[in-house]
């Protein structure tokens, strides 16, 4: 069960791998193999350090998808994360790409995080109509506060690494290889005697005003009820105990997991998928592009055959009657004139835009030839 987490030792420094093309996402495999080599890095002997670090383009983007709706394997993503944050021994993760949902939310189970430039965290559960619930509504307001860690979560943005550090998320932002970022990194908490820092035993942030902040955030939502969650399960965590907080947390969740709501988003986050996907287009050879046919030569009109004039297309343009066409052929070479005089176009090709790439008609027969209509 180990397979897709590859182990590791540097010195005094055990390294485990993320391996789950193409996204490292937390597949029931992924999740036993963490608690699988945690259990071995404990065990062997002289290891002091734990490095978490993803393989290919990401860190952990998140669930895997593919679990959604099948009963829930042990184990469970909060035991993975209580299970790395209770660990005897410094577990650092090092950060590339993404790092989002149950992602950020292992990251912010270590007890350091590194990150590169280029890096981005989020927690975009309120995309699904869910809050985060393995622990980031918990953990994150201790690190960021509760404002900053409710503008994550509710609006589901992703935040770049330097930001990410300026709100305590990321302890270190190093450019380089995130494996060698991450041992130097680590090596040098070791040699500087550092300890082991469990988010869950920081200081709970200050209390805020919870039903103005629910009442605030339930409106912006129009109607969406798991931002305004968020809001209870971050105040659960300010006012109990962690172990309370996160009972409270995965309720909520569990809650909304089971909503219509939740159940409706998943499905639309499926069907868009599934439409980039068609089965009938494998093997299709797209037709080549090179003639737009626009119906209708109002100001928008006129913008969109000019977009596609500037960018290389042969453009027929549709309008009702001649008089239309006229003033639709003013409208592009006034359009064009403006690009030609901001140095996007120059006079030569001004002249041949107008007088052979563009064609006004009005009768539909006139753009029998294009491969794309736009109406």
């Amino acid at each position: 069960m180990s397979d897709n987490i590859a182990y590791s030792r540097n010195g005094d420094i055990v390294v485990l791998t993320i391996q789950n093309p193409p996204v490292n996402a937390l597949s029931h495999a992924v999740r036993q193999g963490l608690m699988d080599r945690m259990d071995q890095a404990e065990a062997d002997s002289g290891v002091r350090a734990v490095m978490i670090v993803g393989e290919g383009r990401a860190f952990i983007a998140g669930a895997d998808i593919t679990e959604f709706g099948k009963p829930p394997m042990a184990p469970a993503l909060p035991d993975v994360i209580n299970r790395i944050e209770a660990s005897p021994l410094i577990v650092v993760a090092s950060m590339h790409g993404v790092s989002l949902g149950g992602g950020l939310e292992v990251a912010l189970g270590c007890h350091y995080r590194i990150a590169v430039p280029s890096a981005r965290i989020g927690l975009p559960e309120v995309n699904l109509g869910l809050i985060p619930g393995a622990g980031g509504t918990q953990r994150l307001p201790r690190v960021t506060g509760v404002d900053a860690a409710l503008d994550i979560m509710t609006t589901g943005r992703q935040i770049g690494a330097a930001k990410a550090a300026n709100m305590g998320v990321i302890d270190l932002v190093q450019d380089g290889d995130p494996l060698e970022n991450g041992l130097a990194y680590v090596t040098d908490l070791l040699a500087k005697g550092a300890p082991r820092r469990p988010v869950s035993e920081m200081v709970a942030p200050h209390a805020i005003d919870w039903d103005a902040a629910y009442d605030a955030i339930l409106a912006r939502g129009r109607g969406q009820i798991s931002p305004a969650q968020c809001v209870r399960a971050v105040q659960a965590g300010v006012e109990k105990p962690f172990s309370e907080g996160l009972a409270a947390e995965r309720q909520i969740f569990t809650d909304l997991l089971k909503s219509d709501q939740s159940k409706g988003m998943i499905h639309s986050f499926f069907s868009e998928r599934a439409v980039g996907n068609l089965p009938e287009l494998k093997g299709v050879t797209p037709r080549p592009l090179d003639h737009i046919g626009v119906i209708g030569g109002g100001t928008m009109g006129a913008g969109i055959a000019t977009a596609a004039l500037l960018s290389g297309f042969q453009v027929t343009l549709i309008e009702m009657t001649s008089a239309a066409c006229e003033a639709a052929h003013g409208r592009i070479a006034g359009n064009l004139a403006g690009a030609l005089k901001r140095g996007k176009i120059i006079a030569e090709q001004h002249q041949v835009i107008l007088n052979e790439t563009l064609t006004v008609a009005n009768d539909y027969a006139g753009a029998s030839q294009a491969i794309l209509l736009v109406r």
